[in-house]
């Protein structure tokens, strides 16, 4: 019994070095897009309401239960990066607990938790300040719960967890929905129906069985949805419809390509597609069989949308602890095909293998292509130089709308070029000049005229350089289009031609 023990902490010790190791390697990493969320946090506590700029009532977050587990820590003081880094590595610990008890009927359950730990997009999103960790725990909680509830035939607590899914982002509600058809299909397919009245009535009488577990949902989600409406005026955040590229053909294009590398980064098809397909031929478990329709409806749902542009695969950090249970019940699979008898072993060397690629991509992603570096300016920045010359009344427009919205005063005015916190941006028909295969287009959203007639004393471009003709070259279509208007070169200068301020730029009248 002692044996166990201890062969249990040690498990569990190897885990717990495997994830501060990761979480040490991207202690710096954080994206601008956390700082967004930040600056409607501060606005929050101090009593603007819910808002990017004070009277302008704009959903420009997409996590709602995060803005609200990080305003009572901003309320005490807690700079908000801190803090959101520490309840961040909270949740991912309780992740690495709730996926090994979600692959409890797999041999060797406790390799899954050691492959999550080792994969660089969850520790890595641990740190970066989003809700990522937070939508992860959350769907792995509700899978978990769920699945239990299938198999006693009874429960309703992972309605409540569905309904905070939705609440930390939008596409939770996409899960919840997947639930409740699984749910309908089991109960009803467990009968002997064979006529359409029957079916009918089943269904009825289904789901009034289950109103407790719709209306757990229902009470969590309802309320908000309806404060959304009233406060907001849209049913949806206004990121989903910066970000929409409208079923564009380029975003299937994006998406199938996003969904490519992150698998690439993970192992490849090795990880993913082939324990995948072994789950489904020969696992014909109900746990197993709603771990994949999750991933596989959530999959699509990220070509449909594009894909994203994060470092690290942020979206296949949502989903990472289902698909390593699902990974880990593949390769258990394919060892007791290669040898029955030493199945074991050949798991934990097929597990060994993989590890190993994980902590390579984890090592390449930091010291190679830098992500999570620690950034030393070598003269003064655009946060140094704003602070130094911001003046009441003065309007920021900007391509990244965090950072330096968030060091600003509250009062300060910022226009988000790119729509995430801007209504009218967001709500305009993209257009992709670059074509279905070209880059560089964004969003596809961008208005010159408005951004202009905003009157900013400064605007944040992305400018790489300047050509001998004076022309200004952008890393993307909405810049270029803008800093290359005649109206922009009468009006503004370049503040400097340093790496740390190239792209800022200041009105001259």
């Amino acid at each position: 019994m002692m044996s166990l023990r201890w062969m249990r902490a040690l498990d569990w010790g190897i885990i717990g070095a495997l994830f501060a190791s990761q979480l040490w390697l991207f202690q710096h990493f954080s994206v601008d897009d956390a700082f967004i969320t930040f600056r409607y946090v501060r606005q929050l506590v101090a009593g603007n309401g819910l808002v990017y700029n004070i009277g302008e009532r704009v959903e420009g977050y997409s996590n709602f239960l995060w803005v609200m587990l990080l305003a009572p820590a901003h309320a005490l003081g807690m700079e908000l990066l801190t803090a959101a880094r520490l309840i961040a590595i909270i949740l991912s610990a309780g992740t690495l607990l709730i996926t090994y008890r979600l692959a409890a009927d797999s041999p060797l359950p406790i390799l899954a938790p050691v492959l999550l730990a080792a994969c660089a997009p969850f520790t890595a999103w641990t740190m970066g300040g989003l809700e990522t960790a937070l939508f992860a725990f959350l769907l792995t909680a509700a899978a978990y719960t769920f699945i239990r509830e299938e198999a006693s035939g009874s429960g309703s607590a992972s309605g409540l967890i569905f309904g905070l899914l939705a609440l930390s982002r939008p596409e939770g509600v996409l899960f919840f929905g997947l639930a409740l058809a699984y749910r309908l299909w089991h109960r009803v397919t467990s009968g002997n129906a064979t006529t359409v009245s029957h079916w009918s009535h089943r269904l009825l009488h289904i789901l009034r069985r289950e109103w407790r577990w719709l209306a757990g949902f229902a009470i969590v989600f309802a309320p908000h949805f309806l404060w959304r409406l009233s406060y907001y005026g849209w049913p949806l955040p206004n990121t989903v419809y910066a970000k929409s590229m409208g079923l564009h053909p380029r975003a299937f294009v994006e998406g199938a390509y996003y969904l490519f590398e992150g698998m690439t980064a993970l192992g490849g098809p090795g990880f993913v597609l082939l324990p995948a397909a072994l789950v489904a031929l020969k696992a014909h478990t109900p746990r197993h069989a709603f771990l994949l329709t999750s991933c596989a409806a959530y999959a699509l749902f990220v070509i449909i949308g594009g894909g994203d542009w994060m470092p690290l695969h942020r979206f296949w950090a949502h989903i990472l602890p289902l698909l390593i249970v699902l990974a880990h019940r593949g390769m258990m699979t394919l060892a007791g095909f290669m040898a029955t008898s030493r199945s074991a072993l050949i798991g934990i060397g097929l597990t060994l293998v993989q590890l190993a690629v994980l902590l390579f991509n984890a090592l390449d992603a930091r010291l190679v292509r830098g992500i999570g570096q620690p950034i030393a300016p070598q003269g003064q920045t655009m946060s140094d130089y704003l602070r130094a010359h911001w003046q009441p009344g003065d309007v920021l427009a900007v391509t990244d709308a965090g950072w330096l919205a968030y060091i600003l005063p509250l009062e300060a005015r910022v226009v988000d070029m790119f729509g995430l916190t801007d209504a009218h941006i967001a709500h305009l028909t993209p257009q992709f000049p670059g074509g279905l295969l070209g880059r560089g287009d964004g969003f596809g959203k961008w208005d010159v005229d408005y951004v202009l007639a905003q009157n900013p004393r400064f605007i944040q471009a992305h400018v790489i350089a300047k050509a001998p003709d004076g022309t200004f070259i952008a890393d993307n279509t909405s810049n270029r289009l803008l800093v290359n208007d005649p109206r922009f070169k009468a009006r503004y200068r370049q503040v400097a031609d340093t790496p740390e301020l190239r792209g800022l730029f200041e009105s001259v009248r």
